[in-house]
């Protein structure tokens, strides 16, 4: 007996197989795409500190004013835990190529920052070199010659021209956009190369490359490497602090040494003691040299600037400091963030479809129930086919989604930044915490949904349970007593607005099951919205001008006047604006400390040229005023800040001022404090100093002329950078394209979960119904009206659904904008009408689909068999 009932539990699979896949189908969506979202973002990090471990990337960079000898690197070295390998480094401007290149010294013995070769091979002679990978979008080849003769910088090198011999990629610039700033050209680099350290002739290292025995084992961006971090560079920091004054000493005395050896060959050459020279005997031997006045002062200069040499300062920059380390981090959270939802909703869904379900199945083996029970059978026997079932589809359903959302979401959404960074293969683990929650949420809506339907029936008694339910008693819907719409409706009509309302559980499925998709299709589109108007608001609407100049001191009038000047010179110049760029911070409980950028423009009414100030609800615009302050509305929200507000900023020294919030504005990127001068002065109690520049044209420049003039630019000594808005938009914009494949991904899934709620639902329907529409096609229904007398059904649902869905999607989209932004930044909240639209026609589609399917369905009816059942 137990055999033979165990044969039936697997034949029951087999029998109904499209109900079991459709179970499979719909928890193997909820599970694929919660773990896959959960995963992606620890895959991305895990990548990235998998890649930095293998090439060993340094931990911190130091930087001295006085530059690096062997001495310093030894002190280094005597830190505890610590290795340290010294490096130069020269930054070349092509000015023929309007390129700057960063020359970086390489040695084969060197462990730290290992590059990774993509071409060719890494160079062995002196007259060899490597270039950055993305030297090749530039046009460099293999065997080609590179050279930097006509750079000033030239003379920092034994030779100046070198042979390629191949490319490479570095875990320091993991980005693909840029390659930091710098002094010279047009301020920002856009390749690195690598050369044998003995081509370079300068006296020092650049830079120490450091690294922690203790972090080794400490994955890259995890709080336990930050922590860490800190303490390590502070004892560092320490530790060279206390050795300051003995390196002074070392340098003094090095260069004191050579300096006594030129002065005993000139007194040798010349025959003269410099220490007893007088006035008359100097004036003498001028009128028999000339040059002698020169070199004595040559010496003397020398002399003097070696006694007033400071201890050396020293600088420790982290790997956040490398373009594109943090920003690579952000990306990554930014992933896992939309894990907190949008699983959760499939997964509700999947266990509302499912219970549906499971309660079709049981109705259908009411008889079969009964028999069982009568011929003795336990409960918990008779439920085994049921759970089997279920658990069957469920843990089917778990183990494909498992294997898809570890491995095929994460590696699809990786490659969608592939473009942005240089890193290798993404590592897909499984997590076991990941899997255990799915295996128990699937289970809990497959086998718990059985469970749930099976505990009343298997209470009831066997002759019950033998005979047929009794259908549910016909009741007037609502809308039948509103007679003035009731009489006007046709047959038809009626008998659907009253199905509707018979089957209320499978009307409220349907209804949630469609909108919860549509959410979910609104809320990719609306993403994509989002994310991708802040360029478009930011860099058109909200500011204006194109560039910015950076001033190493604020210049005077007769400077300013020939910057101005040149200005003049380039085409489509139409104005400028000076102001006086700081940054602050602000801090407060419950809040992670935020940098901002404090600008007071020089000529206040000229502001309003140059960017705009709006209030992004109602469009009311802003003008500086001497009553307080302008901030930037994310500021205003994580601090709860308003008008008439107090803030309190404090500056890189640690002093604390408090400003009046006079406006809140529209802003997206980055936090922003704007003051006119007079209430800087009332702040501050001192003047503004004017060192950066807005530029503003009339027409945007092409790439080429922004390279052009930049470079122009830099030739002026007093200026530290030039940059240009176009390179932040750019920047901006890839990461919108990159994240575009992740709401597809999303719109995608939603639309599958959105068939496969409308083919179970439907089919259910029809299952519930096959005696009714055998009845209407005995008593001559055409098949066509056969059909249309469901659809109707369908399609009325679809459109609550839809309905419902649209609310629902702009609720969800505004969650998950306040879970996906970051401090820093702030994403347009609104969602374009056309989004609605296509998220709509997606649905509707789908319905057309499921519609097609049952179509020959409908048409295979077999009405005998369907009547011949027992009432």
């Amino acid at each position: 007996m137990k055999k033979a009932m165990r044969r039936s539990n697997w034949r029951e699979i087999w029998q109904s197989k499209t109900r079991f896949f459709s179970i499979l189908s719909i928890i193997f969506l909820g599970v694929a795409f919660y773990v896959g979202l959960r995963a992606t973002g620890p895959d991305m990090l895990e990548t990235a500190a998998s890649y930095y471990r293998k090439q060993n990337l340094a931990d911190t960079r130091v930087v001295s004013t006085l530059g690096l000898t062997d001495k310093d690197i030894d002190i280094i070295k005597q830190t505890e835990g610590v290795k340290v390998e010294g490096r130069y480094f020269q930054d070349i401007n092509l000015s023929q190529e309007n390129q700057v290149f960063r020359i970086l010294s390489y040695d084969s013995k060197q462990t730290l920052n290992r590059v990774v070769v993509t071409k060719g091979r890494l160079p062995s002679k002196p007259n060899e070199i490597v270039l950055d990978d993305f030297a090749r979008q530039k046009g460099y080849k293999l065997n080609q010659a590179f050279d930097f003769s006509a750079d000033d910088s030239a003379k920092a090198f034994k030779r100046q021209t070198f042979k390629i011999v191949g490319f490479v990629k570095s875990p320091e610039f993991i980005e693909n956009i840029s390659r930091g700033n710098t002094t010279i050209g047009k301020g920002s680099i856009d390749c690195f190369a690598l050369v044998l350290s003995e081509n370079f002739t300068q006296p020092a290292y650049s830079e120490a490359l450091v690294k922690y025995a203790d972090l080794a084992n400490s994955d890259a961006y995890s709080t336990q490497y930050e922590n860490r971090l800190k303490k390590d560079e502070k004892k560092l920091k320490k530790h060279l602090k206390q050795n300051a004054v003995v390196s002074l000493d070392d340098r003094k005395n090095e260069q004191q040494r050579l300096l006594d050896q030129e002065k005993t060959k000139f007194q040798q050459r010349t025959s003269l003691n410099l220490d007893e020279l007088s006035s008359d005997q100097l004036a003498g031997l001028t009128a028999l040299n000339p040059e002698l006045p020169k070199q004595l002062e040559t010496l003397k200069v020398q002399q003097q600037r070696i006694d007033s040499l400071a201890a050396p300062e020293y600088h420790l920059f982290a790997r956040s400091d490398n373009p594109g380390y943090s920003e690579y981090k952000d990306n990554a959270e930014r992933i896992s963030s939309l894990a907190s939802v949008f699983p959760w909703i499939f997964f509700l869904i999947a266990a509302l479809v499912t219970l549906t379900t499971m309660t079709r199945m049981v109705e259908e083996k009411r008889s079969e129930l009964g028999t069982f029970k009568a011929l003795g059978y336990r409960n918990g026997e008779i439920a085994e086919k049921y759970l089997l079932y279920s658990t069957l589809a469920g843990g089917s359903g778990t183990l494909l989604g498992l294997a898809v959302g570890f491995y095929l979401l994460p590696i699809i959404i990786f490659n969608a930044y592939g473009q942005l960074y240089n890193l290798e293969n993404v590592v897909t683990p499984w997590y076991l915490s990941y899997s255990l929650i799915a295996l128990a949420v699937a289970l809990t809506c497959s086998a718990g949904s059985a469970w749930f339907v099976l505990r009343y029936d298997l209470k009831a008694a066997p002759a019950i349970l033998m005979q047929p339910k009794a259908p549910k008693k016909g009741k007037r819907i609502f809308l039948e007593r509103m007679t003035f719409i009731w009489r006007r409706l046709s047959f038809s009509q009626k008998v659907t607005l009253r199905n509707l309302f018979r089957y209320k559980q499978r009307m409220l499925m349907t209804v949630i099951g469609i909108a919860g998709c549509m959410s979910m299709i609104i809320t990719g589109f609306g993403l994509r919205d989002s994310i991708g108007d802040i360029v478009t608001l930011q860099f058109d609407k909200l500011w204006h001008y194109q560039g910015t100049t950076v001033f190493k001191a604020a210049p005077s009038a007769e400077e300013e006047q020939r910057y101005v000047d040149e200005l003049k010179t380039f085409s489509n110049y139409q104005d400028h604006l000076f102001v006086s760029l700081e940054t602050f911070t602000v801090q407060k409980e419950g809040v992670s400390k935020q940098e901002i950028s404090l600008s007071v423009p020089k000529k206040k009414d000229q502001l309003a040229e140059f960017l705009s100030f709006r209030d992004r609800k109602t469009d009311q615009h802003y003008s500086l005023t001497d009553e307080g302050v302008i901030i930037n509305e994310k500021l205003a929200k994580l601090f709860d800040l308003k008008k008439g507000s107090r803030l309190e900023i404090k500056s890189i020294s640690g002093e604390v001022y408090s400003v009046k919030v006079a406006a809140v504005a529209e802003n997206y990127v980055r936090h922003f404090i704007y003051m006119t001068p007079s209430y800087y002065q009332k702040t501050f109690d001192k003047q503004p100093e004017y060192n950066t520049d807005l530029l503003l044209f009339s027409k945007e420049p092409s790439k080429r002329t922004e390279d052009r003039m930049a470079k122009q630019l830099m030739e002026n000594s007093e200026i530290a950078n030039v940059s240009f808005m176009s390179k932040s938009r750019d920047a901006l914009k890839d990461t919108v394209q990159s994240l575009n494949i992740i709401m597809w991904v999303l719109i995608v899934s939603a639309g599958l979960l959105a068939f496969i709620v409308l083919y179970n639902l439907t089919n259910i329907n029809i299952s519930e119904r096959i005696r009714e529409l055998s009845t209407i096609k005995v008593l001559g229904f055409y098949d066509n009206e056969v059909v249309r007398y469901v659809y109707r059904e369908n399609i009325l649902l679809t459109l609550m659904g839809i309905f419902f869905g649209l609310f629902l999607g702009k609720i969800e989209h505004g969650y998950i904008l306040q879970t996906v932004e970051l401090d820093m930044t702030m994403f347009s909240p609104d969602i374009q009408p056309l989004s609605y639209i296509y998220a709509s026609l997606i649905t509707l589609f789908f319905t057309l689909i499921v519609g097609i399917i049952m179509y020959f369905r409908l048409k295979k009816i077999d009405m005998i068999e369907a009547l011949k059942a027992n009432d």
